[in-house]
């Protein structure tokens, strides 16, 4: 039985809201509305009756219980080079299940896809994109990214990114964004809100000895992933209450490493160990993890497109009964 509050305690009788949330009902929210509405409007009348004013208020909880507020998601996009075009494939399928993302946060490709995204391109123009003859000279130059020349990489990889973004600045998205960067002066995580998103994607994906540095305020900006490899702590900026993070699990593969391994291949599986170690820590702040399983694929395999896209739509399969669970 539950006890009735004392008239004057409207704080306390306000707690009722934890208890009734957790009921469901099966009441259209045009009743809901309807009946909000007329309690409002008796509390307007400014009743001397003390229990009626209760019962008023029992009321208008009840039904504020019934009304359920969508939940805002954010989604973390982590960083991997052209592993990372896994993303697409996620959203793709989050999207034909329904499933509305309000705030996106990107480290390295993964800043590259949240950027495009938010600002208004559809996964269907990017897929488009992939398939066309412009997709193909990236891929060459890209894959003949030359060490020590940061300048010239980072100019192919601008020429991509004008070709989406021309001179859109955070302000011109359509849903939140924020990049993810690390500062080599402060030796610190710096999350990009504002400004160019060309920049800020040019800072998040600046590898040092592949792509320039970005210079910005007195900071030197260079690959997030070296910070945050997935950005759930950024996303969590951006007020949303739900986190769905997509961190690439390039570590697990088919091949066996032995002592004929390449050096490439050591070096690259090495590298992936250490994400992995720096980003577990960050998972119990997300409630989805997402691991598309991209490591047989090369960091610079951006030739291998589709099937790295594919990768992404099955991981993000394999979590759609929980994600429409705890969404529930």
């Amino acid at each position: 039985m539950i006890a009735v509050p004392d008239t004057n305690s409207w704080d306390t009788m306000r707690s009722f809201n934890r208890v009734l949330a957790e009921t469901n009902s099966g009441l259209s929210n045009f009743y809901i509305i309807i009946i909000v509405f007329v309690v409002s409007f008796i509390f307007k009348l400014n009743i001397k009756n003390q229990y009626l004013k209760i019962i008023c208020f029992l009321i208008y909880n009840i039904c504020m219980s019934f009304w359920k507020k969508p939940k805002k998601i954010g989604i973390a996009l982590s960083g991997g080079g052209a592993r990372g075009l896994a993303h697409i494939g996620v959203l793709k399928v989050l999207e034909n299940e329904g499933i509305s993302i309000s705030a996106v946060s990107g480290t390295s490709m993964g800043s590259v896809i949240g950027a495009l995204y938010c600002s208004g391109i559809s996964i269907d123009e990017i897929l488009k994109f992939i398939n066309s003859n412009d997709w193909k000279r990236f891929v060459i130059s890209t894959t003949f990214a030359l060490p020590n020349l940061n300048a010239l990489n980072s100019r192919r990889v601008d020429r991509v990114l004008y070709k989406f973004l021309q001179e859109k600045t955070f302000n011109d998205c359509k849903k939140p964004f924020c990049a993810v960067a690390a500062d080599i002066v402060s030796k610190k995580k710096v999350v990009l809100k504002e400004g160019s998103l060309r920049d800020a994607i040019k800072a998040s994906i600046a590898i040092p000895g592949i792509f320039e540095p970005l210079v910005r305020d007195g900071m030197i900006l260079i690959d997030g992933g070296t910070v945050e490899p997935v950005p759930i702590g950024a996303i969590r900026e951006l007020d949303v209450d739900f986190v769905i993070a997509v961190a690439l699990n390039n570590v697990d593969r088919k091949e066996v490493p032995t002592s004929k391994t390449s050096i490439f291949s050591m070096i690259d599986l090495s590298l992936s160990m250490m994400t992995r170690e720096i980003e577990i820590p960050y998972f119990p702040k997300a409630d989805i993890i997402i691991q598309p399983k991209t490591g047989d694929f090369g960091a610079f395999e951006f030739g291998k497109a589709s099937e790295i896209i594919n990768a992404g739509k099955l991981s993000a399969l394999e979590k759609m009964e929980e994600i429409k669970k705890k969404l529930s």
